[in-house]
C-alpha cells in the first residue's frame, strides 16, 4: 500500500475524517458529531474534549475499514473551524471545559477601536466578519467576565491547534489560522504589535505561526495508542477551514473561484493580493499555500433559509424533494420575492440588523412559488457577491460549486441563469476541506512536490451553462429583488439576538 494521509475537518457540527492515497483518491471517510451549547444569546460553545473524542472515534472507524491502513498512514493534517479561542494554562491544560466557537459574538471591541479606528483594523487584518467574533475581542470578554480564569490563561489557541497539541505535545499555529485572530497583519505576515498593545494582550499569548505544511511534531505514544496508530507519524500544522476548503476546491492559483453552497454560502477567490473593500467587507485569510490569500463574500443563511421554509410548509419532507417543488413554478416565482437574510445580513446586504422578508404575494401564490422565490432569492444574493468579487479581484474564472446546494439540477439551472456564469461540479463535493488537509500532509511529507496535485482528485461531473434567454427571463425578478432589498434595509434595524453578527 502506498503512503496514506489521514485528514480531518474539525467542523461546527462534527469531525469528518478521511483517508487519501498519493493519487488524490479518497479511500474512506466518516463523520463523528458533537454538540454545541448556547448558554446565553449570542453565545455558542463546544467542549474541546468532545473534539478529541471525535478524532479518536473517527480514526478508529476509518482504519478498521481499510486493511493495513494503520501502518500505511505517513502523515496527519487537520482543517479546523476558525475564530476559536481555547484557553490554556501554564501546563497547557484547559482553563475552562467549554470554549466559544466561531459564531460566538461575546467579543468586546471598545478598547481596540478607541486606539485604532475600526476601518483601519479591517484594512490591516482583512477580518470582515463582525469584529466581536474574533479571538482578540473574545479575550477582552474573558478578562471582563471571568477574571480568575483569565488570570490563569497563558495561551489562546485555535481548534485544530489544540488537537495538534494533543497529538504531538507541541503548541504551534499556522498563518491561515493566525490570520483569523483579529490581530494579524496581512501585509507583514505576522501579528500586529499595535493591535495587540491596544487589546492589552501579550504577544506570547498567541502561538507563533508556521507554514501549513511544516511539521508540528510526531504522534506521541499516548496519542497513538488512543487512535490505534503507530507512534512517530508526522503531524503537520494544517489550515483554517476556509483555507483548506479553498485548497481542496482547486483554489491553487491566481483567480481560481469556487462557491460553497451549504447552510451558509460564500463566493471565494484565491489571489496573491488580499481582496479588501471597506464597503462590502470581504473576509480574508492567509491561504495554506505560501504567498496566496483566500477572500470571500457570503450570505449567512442560504440552506438554513430553505430548511426554515421546509419546516413551515412541509415538515419532515426531505430537503431534496422540497427543493424540486420549485419546478412547478416559472422563472420569477409568479411575482413572489424572498430575501434570505433570516440570520442577519452581511455589510453588502445591509448589516447585522437586517432580517429576511417575503414580498409580492397574492391570493394565487402557490407553495411552489414560495420555494422558487426562496431559491431565486439565495441566487440573487450570491450573484451580488460573485459580481463584486469578480470586480474586486479581476477574476473571470469558471465557478466550481460544491456543497448540498449544488446537488439539485433544478437549483443549478436557477444559479447558472441568475449568476450568468458556467458552473462546474466535480467528484469532490463535501470532501473539499479534508482533501485540502490531505494535500498539506502530502506536500509536507514530500510525496507531492506542489499543491497543484489536488486537481487530480477532481473529475468533472457536469458543466451547467447559462441558458441563452436566462438573463432576460430573470430581469423583472432581479428588479423586484433589488427593490425589496433596498426597502428592507431601510427598515429600523432589528436588535441582534443569538444570530451571527456582522460589522
Amino acid at each position: 500500500m502506498t503512503a496514506l494521509a489521514l485528514a480531518f475537518d474539525l467542523g461546527t457540527g462534527g469531525c469528518k475524517a478521511s483517508l487519501w492515497d498519493e493519487h488524490a483518491t479518497m479511500l474512506a471517510e466518516t463523520v463523528c458529531e458533537y454538540a454545541t451549547t448556547h448558554p446565553a444569546p449570542g453565545r455558542n460553545e463546544q467542549r474541546p474534549e468532545d473534539w478529541w473524542r471525535a478524532i479518536v472515534a473517527s480514526t478508529r472507524e476509518i482504519i478498521e475499514r481499510i486493511p493495513d491502513a494503520a501502518t500505511a498512514v505517513a502523515g496527519i493534517a487537520l482543517s479546523g473551524q476558525s475564530l476559536g479561542a481555547v484557553q490554556l494554562d501554564d501546563a497547557l491544560e484547559l482553563v475552562r471545559p467549554t470554549t466559544p466557537i466561531w459564531s460566538d459574538a461575546r467579543g468586546r471591541t471598545a478598547r481596540v477601536f478607541a486606539a485604532l479606528p475600526e476601518p483601519e483594523w479591517y484594512r490591516r487584518t482583512g477580518n470582515g466578519f463582525g469584529a466581536a467574533l474574533y479571538p482578540v475581542f473574545k479575550a477582552a470578554a474573558f478578562a471582563a467576565e471571568e477574571p480568575e480564569a483569565w488570570a490563569r490563561t497563558r495561551h489562546l489557541v485555535g481548534s485544530k491547534d489544540w488537537i495538534n497539541l494533543r497529538l504531538t505535545g507541541r503548541l504551534v499555529t499556522d498563518h491561515s489560522m493566525a490570520s483569523g485572530s483579529g490581530a494579524y497583519s496581512l501585509e507583514r505576515g505576522g501579528y500586529d504589535d499595535e493591535i495587540l498593545a491596544a487589546a492589552g494582550i501579550a504577544r506570547e499569548l498567541l502561538p507563533e505561526p508556521v507554514e501549513s505544511a511544516d511539521v508540528v511534531g510526531a504522534l506521541t505514544r499516548d496519542a497513538a495508542d488512543a487512535l490505534g496508530l503507530p507512534a512517530g507519524i508526522p503531524v503537520f500544522a494544517g489550515a483554517v477551514d476556509n483555507a483548506a476548503m479553498a485548497l481542496g476546491s482547486r483554489g491553487t492559483a491566481e483567480g481560481r473561484l469556487y462557491a460553497a453552497l451549504g447552510s451558509s454560502s460564500w463566493m471565494t477567490v484565491t489571489s496573491a493580493r488580499p481582496v479588501l473593500d471597506e464597503h462590502s467587507r470581504p473576509y480574508v485569510f492567509r491561504h495554506a499555500i505560501p504567498g496566496l490569500h483566500v477572500s470571500a463574500l457570503s450570505t449567512f443563511s442560504s440552506g438554513t433559509t430553505i430548511g426554515w421554509l421546509r419546516d413551515l410548509l412541509a415538515p419532515g419532507e426531505p430537503i431534496g424533494t422540497f427543493v424540486e417543488r420549485a419546478a412547478a413554478s416559472a422563472p420569477g416565482a409568479g411575482g413572489a420575492v424572498m430575501l434570505p437574510t433570516l440570520a442577519g445580513g452581511t455589510p453588502l446586504e445591509g448589516g447585522s440588523g437586517v432580517r429576511g422578508g417575503l414580498a409580492g404575494l397574492e391570493l394565487g401564490t402557490t407553495s411552489a412559488d414560495l420555494v422558487r422565490a426562496c431559491l431565486e432569492g439565495i441566487a440573487f444574493a450570491l450573484d451580488r457577491s460573485l459580481r463584486l468579487m469578480r470586480q474586486l479581484s479581476g477574476s473571470d474564472d469558471e465557478l466550481l460549486i460544491s456543497g448540498g446546494g449544488s446537488r439539485s439540477p433544478h437549483w443549478n439551472r436557477i444559479y447558472a441563469d441568475i449568476l450568468q456564469t458556467p458552473l462546474v461540479r466535480t467528484s469532490v463535493d463535501q470532501q473539499a476541506a479534508t482533501l485540502g488537509a490531505a494535500a498539506i500532509a502530502f506536500v509536507g511529507m514530500g510525496a507531492w512536490t506542489d499543491f497543484g496535485r489536488v486537481d487530480d482528485a477532481h473529475t468533472v461531473i457536469e458543466r451547467v451553462l447559462p441558458a441563452d434567454d436566462g438573463e432576460a427571463a430573470y430581469a423583472a425578478a432581479r428588479a423586484r429583488f433589488d427593490a425589496a432589498s433596498a426597502a428592507l434595509a431601510a427598515l429600523p434595524p432589528h436588535a441582534p439576538s443569538h444570530h451571527l453578527e456582522s460589522s
